[in-house]
């Protein structure tokens, strides 16, 4: 008994973490039924499609403000630390600004040309998903300073009272028959802020923009090398979505992502590691080099591997009766493509691993590569397949890109492990210094 107190101790914060997750995706789970259920597959497919670009956004957050973070944070002194998330917090609400006001003028020029009315779309509709942006942006840094700050209990904390509230009031909303793609946006931003408020209350810490400077400086070249990343990689996935709308419809558009949603509570094991990995494989490396860091890696693949196979398996032999259950008789037509996303979400895992190893070496630019593999990849194969296999090409396309951006990245991380292994600097294409960021030497 004593070994296994001192065993849960010990892992006390990947049990938090992994507590913190399953909220998160079981809510956005149960989140999806219920908008799908009601709203139905078109209008489904228009809040999705909305999210999409939502969730763009957002991928401008999780290059310039978390990627950094994460990785330097936890190398740093307790003090040096300290002044570092004040001006991080700083830049994330400096960010937040310019997103809004970029938001808004899109929305502008999409109202003076008319597009709107073309799109199905009000103006209520556009500033509910502007609220949730914005909402959403400023409760997940308050979670991710959590984890940087390792009180994974915290980031459990608001992550109930936001997801707690945003599916309790779109069930009352259901039941109520009275929700819409617009009141969907706006419970998603009151959720998220109350969420954000009271962990702000609770830890006070107040943004100091004379710090934001520096920490954009330090960050720059990794942020701006994410970013690239996150931009060929969002095309190659969220992107093929939205374009293929233009030729399949909104409709087929909420069976995909109905389908998706399916293998949504995977999102455990993925939002658990990319709160964890980086700090610890950070420090792995920082202690004991590449060595340490591959076994730590390979402990976490081997793991996550074993979760996953026996769920997917399930997930794949009885797509039809799920899908069925959980949406209704519409969707049933869409149950093939569960298939589809199960092999998808299981190179997507391994495509985590070897983007956790890219990031902790400072290989950006090896991670924009792969990103532009994938891309290219996916669009091609959608270009020239969504007109004759409609919702197929587009699982297709999304499958292919993920497989071609992994054999990129193993090939990389191959690459680079050579290097180390013989003390060459192998991050000559990312601009870092890499010794001052790891405390370790490089030998030319």
């Amino acid at each position: 008994m004593k070994r296994l107190f001192n065993l849960i101790k010990r892992h006390q914060h990947v049990n938090w973490t992994l507590a913190d997750q399953a909220i998160v995706s079981g809510s956005n789970f149960i989140t999806g039924i219920l908008l799908a259920r009601f709203l139905g597959p078109e209008s489904f497919g228009m809040f999705v499609l909305l999210q999409s670009i939502v969730f763009y956004f957002n991928s401008f957050q999780s290059a310039l403000i978390f990627q950094p973070m994460m990785s330097a944070a936890p190398q740093m002194a307790e003090v040096q630390r300290a002044n570092y998330l004040h001006g991080v917090f700083a830049l994330q609400l400096m960010l937040c600004v310019v997103l809004v006001a970029l938001v808004a003028t899109i929305s502008i020029v999409v109202h003076a040309l008319d597009l709107h009315i073309q799109l199905g779309i009000n103006s209520n509709i556009i500033t509910a998903a502007i609220a949730a942006l914005l909402a959403f942006q400023l409760q997940d840094w308050q979670r991710r300073y959590y984890f940087v700050q390792e009180k994974p209990s915290s980031a459990l904390l608001i992550d109930v009272i936001s997801y707690g509230a945003q599916v309790t009031l779109l069930a009352v909303c259901y039941f109520n028959n009275s929700l819409n793609v617009a009141t969907a946006f706006w419970i998603i931003a009151g959720a998220s802020f109350t969420a954000f408020t009271v962990g702000f209350a609770r830890d006070s810490l107040l943004p100091i923009f004379l710090h934001a400077q520096t920490v954009l400086k330090q960050g720059w070249r990794t942020g701006r090398d994410y970013l690239v990343a996150w931009q060929l990689q969002w095309l190659g996935t969220q992107g093929v979505l939205m374009f293929s709308a233009g030729a399949i419809g909104a409709e087929p558009v909420g069976g995909i992502r109905a389908a998706q949603n399916i293998v949504g509570p995977i999102n455990i094991i993925f939002l658990a590691m990319e709160n964890v990995v980086p700090v610890m494989a950070a420090k792995r490396f920082s202690h004991k080099g590449v060595t340490g860091l591959l076994e730590y890696l390979g402990r976490v693949t081997a793991f996550g591997s074993a979760l996953l196979i026996p769920v997917l398996i399930i997930l794949a032999v009885f797509s039809s009766q799920i899908i069925k259950f959980l949406y209704g008789g519409p969707y049933v037509a869409y149950a093939t493509l569960v298939m589809w996303q199960v092999v998808t979400i299981f190179m997507q895992f391994y495509l985590r691993q070897a983007f956790f190893f890219l990031r902790t070496v400072a290989a950006t630019g090896a991670i924009i590569r792969s990103g532009a593999v994938m891309s290219i990849t996916s669009v091609l194969i959608a270009l020239f397949t969504v007109e004759q296999y409609q919702e197929t090409a587009v699982m297709a396309a999304l499958l292919s890109g993920t497989a071609a951006g992994l054999i990129y990245a193993l090939a990389a991380a191959y690459k680079i492990v050579q290097k180390l292994e013989h003390n060459i600097k192998p991050l000559a294409d990312s601009g870092m210094d890499t010794g001052s960021l790891i405390g370790m030497e490089t030998k030319s």
